[in-house]
């Protein structure tokens, strides 16, 4: 009994870390299914509500765990299919949209292990989206949580209505937006293009074509290695970017309501005040673009 406490603590706590949610205690098995696969193929999952976790392991198999509580089992339908290629799951409601009592509304949870070389494409109403560990692309979309990628290798295109992104360890080209939270995205390596509605972009990383945007937020980026192309603007916000000293790139920088200063050497220069900056830094190259309406701008030697 002591073993499977301990068991049952440490599941608790793996949900929490990595989803940011524990997971209810009134949800039980719904369903369990095992297919035999091959790597370089597709799980596609399309849920009309629920938290979705995927992890990866060293057998040619996908592992489909499915959690929810009593309304889930008695409101939800839920469908797994083996496809040529790969697997799909998906769950829809009984009786349409008005079937349900929101006061106790189903709740669920897909547990997902496939292997390492594998691709995703999920879509859930209802709740955060957690991927691990993945060699393959990555497409992901919640209207109502958080988003969270480690240590994945492929390329990346996550959205999220409601929710923050975190993206840490990735390998391959990212392209993320929320449209109410914030996004982190650490040691990258691939080009990011990045957007949020409502919150602060915090990046760090390098060697990468950068977009990144958001209306109501501040910006920060630490970044190493040569410049491909950096471009951030916040219409709300500050802009700090955190370079070499030997970082070189044709920097364009200009704010309507805050102060600007720049730690790197400059050449060839265009304007240089407090509100507008247009200069080479070291020996120039390609754009560093950042644009504030309603804060400062600073660009500071690492």
């Amino acid at each position: 009994m002591k073993k499977v406490s301990i068991l049952l603590c440490i599941t608790t706590m793996f949900a929490t870390l990595f989803l940011g949610t524990a997971l209810p205690q009134d949800l039980s098995v719904l369903h369990e299914k095992t297919f035999a696969t091959n790597p370089g193929k597709l799980l596609k999952i399309e849920a009309q509500n629920g938290s979705v976790k995927i992890e990866t392991w060293n057998k040619n198999e996908v592992y489909v765990k499915v959690l929810g509580n009593d309304k889930a089992k008695e409101k939800l339908e839920f469908k797994f299919e083996e496809k040529d290629w790969g697997v799909y799951i998906s769950s829809k409601r009984k009786g349409g949209f008005w079937s349900f009592n929101w006061g106790n509304s189903p709740r669920v949870r897909f547990e997902v292990m496939v292997p390492k070389s594998y691709n995703a494409k999920v879509s859930t109403a209802g709740g955060n989206i957690g991927v691990k560990n993945l060699t393959g692309n990555i497409d992901g979309k919640t209207s109502g949580g958080d988003l969270k990628l480690y240590d994945n290798v492929g390329n990346t295109n996550i959205s999220t209505s409601g929710g923050n992104v975190t993206v840490k360890n990735n390998k391959g080209n990212t392209k993320a937006s929320t449209s109410g939270g914030d996004i982190s995205v650490v040691n990258f390596d691939g080009d990011l293009d990045v957007s949020t509605s409502g919150g602060d972009i915090d990046l760090k990383g390098g060697n990468a074509r950068i977009d990144a945007s958001t209306s109501g937020g501040d910006i920060k980026l630490d970044y190493w290695g040569e410049s491909l192309g950096i471009d951030l603007t916040t219409s709300g916000g500050d802009i700090d970017v955190y370079l070499p000293a030997d970082f070189s790139a044709k920097a364009n920088l200009k704010t309507s309501g805050g102060d600007i200063s720049c730690e790197l050497t400059t050449n060839n220069v265009v304007k240089i005040s407090s509100s507008r900056f247009e200069a080479d830094l070291n020996n120039g190259g390609k754009d560093l673009i950042c644009r504030t309406s309603g804060g400062d701008i600073e660009v500071k030697k690492k």
